[in-house]
């Protein structure tokens, strides 16, 4: 059964992985003076990948690393309610750090609202249910798109 399991998460991931992200983050989430463009999907800069600053690049790193530290448990049925608690406060406050210190011209930021929304998305779904397939998957899918948008040289992202 728990093969069964195992198998069953692999698949959801890695559709949830390949699944284009459609989602816009709230303005109450995250608002930070730019001139808000409404985003409903992931863009480049005229093919190319965002410019990210210091404050975007540390963020994202500090929430991929946390987010690796706890996939396997997930993977294995193993992600406890107070260690998926402590992700999402972690990414929370990782969120409120890029909120307060990212500096992005506005087609970049709107890209990035998309990105934090899913994080955002699968941090509550974390804290309701440590084994949500909408918690752990999300993360994953917004962590591995993140360098598809945004150039961060040195990324160490999600090795899934």
């Amino acid at each position: 059964m728990k093969t069964l399991n195992k198998l069953l998460i692999t698949a959801i991931i890695t559709l949830a992985i390949t699944t284009p992200i459609h989602a816009q983050t709230p303005a109450t989430e995250h608002n930070h003076g730019h001139d808000q463009q409404a985003a409903s999907a992931l863009t480049l800069d005229h093919g190319k990948k965002w410019q990210s600053d210091a404050p975007l690049r540390q963020g994202m790193q500090s929430i991929s690393d946390a987010v690796m530290k706890n996939v396997d448990a997930f993977h294995h049925d193993k992600l406890t309610k107070p260690d998926a608690d402590k992700l999402a406060q972690h990414i929370n406050e990782q969120v409120t750090f890029l909120v307060t210190n990212c500096k992005l011209q506005p087609q970049a930021d709107a890209t990035l609202h998309v990105i934090i929304g899913e994080l955002l998305t699968g941090a509550d779904a974390l804290k309701k249910d440590p084994n949500s397939m909408q918690g752990m998957p999300t993360l994953v899918k917004a962590l591995m798109q993140y360098p598809e948008y945004f150039e961060h040289k040195g990324w160490k992202g999600i090795k899934h």
